[in-house]
């Protein structure tokens, strides 16, 4: 009796050791997945709506025998969701950038050949602006010796208790604005001025970067047309 016993213990352990073990595709046809979280509280929860009682909380699905199968992330929070869409808006700001310096490069090489024609652009540039300084030099200079007459004139008028007359005032202030208006254009002409060189001497050491990166090769087919 004994060893039939036995035997029969022998065949059912083999049953069992022969039976693949519960995959998650087999638990989730079954139905068989259990969800576990631990709330804000630290408090644990089990079941099929554990996933609904810890909504800000990591979930574990769980098969029958306990194993972890699945693992769903916390949902992210409002810092986090901040935080993700400033990044985005980073990430989106730099390839525009990087965009808008290729175009830039690209126009450089195009408009350019060699380090040259920057340098004479430039001097041209720069030399027209000084015809134009020089020219508004000379009206400001007619201007403020007009201002000197005036004001001589005026003093004259002035004589005897005498007030200016109502011409000479307006034409005195009229001529005052002038003077005003020559001399901030000028300053204006020779900050345009510098800002020109900067530009251009930013465009030169760029130039010269670029043609220092070593130039794709033409594939050999390319080469034999």
């Amino acid at each position: 009796m004994i060893r039939n016993l036995s035997i029969i213990t022998l065949l059912l352990v083999s049953v069992f050791a022969a039976t693949p073990p519960a995959t998650a595709a087999d638990d989730a046809k079954k139905g068989q997945r259990i969800k576990k979280c631990q709330d804000a509280a630290g408090k644990w929860h089990y079941g099929d709506s554990a996933d609904e009682q810890c909504a800000q909380s990591k979930v574990i699905e769980l098969d029958k025998r306990g194993n972890q199968r699945k693992e769903i992330a916390a949902p992210l929070t409002e810092k986090e969701l901040k935080a993700r869409e400033q990044n985005r808006e980073q990430d989106e700001q730099a390839r525009k950038q990087t965009e808008e310096q290729k175009r830039r490069d690209q126009q450089l090489l195009a408009t350019y050949a060699i380090e040259d024609d920057i340098i004479l652009t430039r001097d041209r540039r720069i030399s027209d602006v000084d015809s134009q300084i020089r020219a508004g030099q000379e009206t400001l200079k007619s201007l403020r010796t007009s201002l000197t007459r005036l004001q001589a004139q005026a003093a004259d008028e002035q004589r005897g208790g005498k007030q200016v007359s109502p011409q000479t005032a307006r034409t005195l202030s009229n001529n005052e604005a002038q003077i005003g208006k020559h001399e901030a254009l000028i300053e204006k002409m020779k900050k345009d001025q510098d800002a020109m060189r900067a530009q251009y001497q930013s465009e030169l050491e760029r130039f010269r970067e670029l043609k220092r990166r070593p130039q794709p090769t033409a594939p050999a087919a390319e080469q034999k047309k």
